[in-house]
């Protein structure tokens, strides 16, 4: 049977920076194309209603198009601590699975940034501050990634706004650093893509 992978984000950054991991990924395969036959990702803005709306979509976009000839592997992509940084309110991540394998999805794979995708950002401070055009700082203050990214832009007179795009940002942080440091996080959705020949490549600047 055919595959199906669909991915869905949950804000205009979280969506920009997955779509550079499947990029990365790609890059990564050898012949440089993904072991799957349908690929997609939607990014679920709006702070309502959010499981009813992702739920809508995979079974409208993905369901009624691709479940008779193909196996769906769904992907949902969050933060772990939606209480603090969260874009939307809690969601009962358990019951969306339930309901995507009810719907027909095969499997449910979850992507966690802990805490905040933020930490993942923050992984590769050097393209952070060359994009803001700031001095690196020693001691940057702030108990979580968010809050130092918030120090960080607030150092440069701009404002950071979670979940919101900015232009230029996600293109100026290097793969090559953060990868190999979320790939506990991240190496389910290698696989499913076809890395997994290959899931060693990165493993040289791996730094924490």
């Amino acid at each position: 049977m055919k595959k199906c992978v669909v991915i869905y984000t949950e804000g205009e950054t979280d969506d920009e920076f997955y779509k550079k991991v499947l990029s990365f990924i790609k890059n990564k395969i050898p012949g440089n194309k993904f072991k799957v036959d349908v690929l997609k990702s939607f990014c679920i803005t709006g702070i309502g209603k959010f499981q009813n709306k992702l739920l809508n979509k995979f079974n409208n976009e993905i369901i009624k198009k691709y479940a008779k000839t193909h196996e769906i592997i769904a992907v949902l992509c969050y933060d772990t601590d939606v209480f603090e940084f969260g874009v939307h309110p809690p969601i009962n991540r358990s019951k969306l699975e339930e309901d995507l394998i009810n719907y027909g999805a095969s499997s449910v794979i979850h992507i966690k940034a802990k805490k905040s995708i933020e930490d993942f950002f923050m992984l590769d401070l050097d393209g952070i501050v060359n994009y803001l055009k700031i001095t690196k700082p020693k001691n940057l203050k702030g108990s979580t990634g968010l809050k130092k990214l918030e120090t960080l832009f607030l150092k440069a007179n701009r404002i950071y706004q979670k979940g919101h795009k900015c232009a230029g940002f996600i293109d100026s942080l290097n793969m090559d650093i953060i990868f190999p440091n979320i790939c506990n996080e991240i190496k389910p959705l290698c696989i499913e893509l076809g890395l997994n020949k290959n899931c060693n490549s990165c493993k040289r600047y791996v730094s924490r």
